[in-house]
């Protein structure tokens, strides 16, 4: 399901939330992101969010203070915030600008982010080749680990 407000989807995947931005980010849609994150975080009782940068032409100042103050609002709500895709210009920019991003794990893509909330993507040697997507979370890890070790016939990719 989708909250769909200015063309920014907020995409359920499991626990977690993603939140894809793409294009050019104004205030207005950061305050309306804000707002529509967090009460999707309470509303769905999601453990993570992960919002990928990929897609932005601009990472400024204030889209950086709103990101920040959006991971510590989502971290008192128990959910942790992973941003990805974070763009080679973008960080060199904000680093020339003395600005940090307080309460947030960045990753270079959306898969590494995924993995460090726990989904893995596994194949099964004995089933048909597809590839699966598992979600575990931090408890289960070590089981789902377990599970898809080799020396069962599955592979953890």
């Amino acid at each position: 399901m989708e909250d769909d407000f200015n063309g920014i989807p907020i995409i359920k995947f499991w626990e977690f939330l993603l939140v894809p931005l793409q294009g050019d980010m104004t205030d207005d849609m950061a305050g309306q992101l804000v707002s529509s994150v967090l009460e999707r975080i309470h509303t769905e009782g999601s453990s993570g969010l992960v919002i990928d940068i990929t897609g932005l032409w601009l990472v400024d100042s204030h889209l950086c203070s709103v990101l920040s103050q959006l991971a510590a609002a989502a971290k008192l709500m128990g959910a942790r915030t992973i941003i990805s895709g974070m763009k080679p210009e973008i960080a060199m920019a904000l680093e020339t600008m003395g600005i940090t991003l307080q309460n947030v794990t960045t990753t270079l893509d959306l898969e590494t982010a995924l993995d460090l909330l726990g989904v893995r993507r596994t194949t099964h040697r004995e089933a048909d080749d597809d590839d699966a997507l598992v979600s575990t979370s931090a408890p289960d890890l070590a089981a789902a680990q377990a599970l898809f070790a080799p020396d069962d016939g599955g592979t953890t990719r």
